[in-house]
């Protein structure tokens, strides 16, 4: 739409160069003397929606844990800047951008991860209640599938590692898939080698 064409309800946008309703763009207020003074932000919500998920999706996982922190925070009480900082959750960045990759593995099953989404943050020991800073620093926390997270839930580490080797030890002695290149004494009668 053409400046002549323009509504007097409407104003452009100068990031996407469109004509759109007042109501598009968010009010900011300012003091002006004595009184409050509201003006219309530069551009509308749509194209500042945009900037803010580009900015996210620069460092995604920065974004994530910015916003995991953010929710502890307020759930514990605190600043996020406290677990960013005291709790250490910045030191979970470099891990979680190298389990973002096409190289990243769960440390638990070693198996690639499905999306963004199926990696999860786990505590290594369950938080006992909703201040206890020392299970809820990043030295306790780690980074697994969804898979591997559901099946430790909110057992001890302990009982979960010994559960884990217990099904690796009966996964290797009932196989369900056989070596490459074996046959089976069925498979060899099935297609004519025994007599």
């Amino acid at each position: 739409m053409t400046t002549s064409e323009s509504r007097p309800c409407e104003r452009r946008c100068p990031s996407c160069g469109e004509w759109k309703h007042h109501s598009r763009f968010r009010m900011t207020n300012a003091q002006g003397g004595n009184r409050t003074v509201s003006t219309f932000a530069r551009t509308c919500r749509d194209c500042e929606q945009i900037q803010r998920n580009q900015r996210k999706n620069a460092d995604r996982a920065k974004a994530l844990l910015n916003r995991r922190a953010t929710d502890h925070a307020r759930r514990a009480g605190k600043s996020k800047a406290f677990f960013w900082v005291n709790m250490n959750y910045a030191s979970l960045v470099p891990m979680l951008r190298a389990m973002m990759s096409d190289e990243g593995l769960c440390t638990s099953c070693g198996h690639t991860f499905l999306n963004e989404r199926d990696i999860h943050i786990e505590h290594i020991e369950p938080p006992r209640h909703r201040q206890d800073w020392a299970r809820r620093h990043a030295r306790n926390l780690r980074l697994l599938c969804a898979s591997c997270n559901d099946t430790k839930g909110p057992k001890p580490f302990a009982i979960w590692l010994d559960e884990q080797e217990s099904a690796r030890l009966s996964n290797e002695a009932h196989p369900t898939r056989r070596p490459l290149g074996t046959l089976t004494t069925d498979d060899a009668n099935d297609q004519g080698l025994l007599f």
